[in-house]
């Protein structure tokens, strides 16, 4: 028998031998639905780990329009000044007839032309404020002026929970599957291991489900940074702290999503289930501008090219 005769005959033996495999394996899929389960979500995390590797091996240059719309009410917090200024003075009559005042409204609008540049590992946002509250402005390197909330690199955040790295950190489950943007995805939850202390917010994860891009992310508010400061003041005013924070991403370079919207609501909720809004934040990042969005992919062989848009 000459080699290629054996070769072949060998491939003829191993063939049933795979099929029989992957029966079997879905066969128990179909069987378990634990299992099956398990074997879903596996491929929806291979799919995002191979988005956030692209997201986080990418370099970066673009600049955008960020628009802030936050809109403060006060009112809670001036009652609560004034009834303590009172009660240190023990003035009862003040605190009778002042206990019900009108609502202290703050409204503020920031416009930035925002620039965002990664190269390596390192990354750097740019902000030149260009609008406040109806005024024109022309200055470089400002700060972000919101009051209530901070945040950074919102253009990352997948990767803060969905990397390979990150995943050995988190504990993931399918919600669900829905329609967004008109692209199917699956609704992941994502939280910390129990053991693990995170720097980070976690939460819900809408995964686009043709690459493992994120389309979307429902933070959970015991994630935010100083999350001690509202359940604080949650306390002042007799309720239950109800942040909401979401992050949309639906601009699409080079593989890349980007983001467009991000939202913080901060709620308060009383016994009687009414809901007291304290503070909403919205930001909208428009009209892109890219000067680099570079990323490696992986040949054949085991090199990489880089490929430049």
């Amino acid at each position: 028998m000459t080699a290629k005769t054996q070769r072949i005959k060998n491939r003829k033996t191993l063939a049933p031998l795979v099929f029989l495999f992957f029966y079997i394996q879905n066969i128990t899929a179909l069987i378990n639905p634990a299992e099956a389960g398990k074997i879903k979500l596996a491929g929806i995390l291979r799919t995002t780990a191979a988005y956030c590797h692209k997201l986080e091996n990418c370099a970066f240059d673009f600049v955008c329009l960020e628009d802030i719309a936050e809109t403060t009410d006060l009112s809670k917090d001036t009652i609560l000044e004034a009834l303590a200024q009172a009660a240190s003075e023990r003035n009862a009559s003040w605190i009778l007839s002042n206990a019900r005042m009108p609502k202290k409204i703050v409204e503020n609008h920031f416009l930035y032309d925002y620039q965002f540049i990664r190269k390596g590992k390192k990354s750097k946002e740019r902000r030149t404020l260009l609008e406040e509250n109806g005024k024109k402005k022309n200055k470089k390197g400002a700060r972000l002026k919101t009051a209530n909330f901070l945040y950074k690199e919102i253009l990352l955040e997948p990767a803060a929970i969905l990397s390979e790295r990150s995943q050995a950190d988190h504990d993931y489950r399918i919600l669900g599957e829905e329609e967004l943007n008109g692209e199917k995805v699956r609704v992941l939850e994502t939280l910390p291991k129990p053991d693990t202390k995170t720097e980070h917010l976690f939460g819900k994860v809408w995964v686009k489900e043709s690459d493992g891009s994120i389309l979307k992310i429902e933070w959970d508010q015991k994630g935010i940074g100083n999350f001690d400061i509202i359940e604080k003041r949650a306390k002042q005013y007799n309720t239950v702290p109800h942040v909401t924070l979401t992050s949309e991403f639906s601009l699409e370079k080079n593989g890349i999503l980007f983001p467009s919207r991000f939202r913080i609501e901060e709620a308060y909720i009383n016994g009687k289930g009414e809901k007291f809004i304290r503070s909403e934040t919205k930001v909208v990042y428009k009209d892109f501008r890219f000067f680099t969005v570079e990323t490696e992919v992986k040949e054949k062989g085991g090199g990489f090219r880089t490929v430049l848009n």
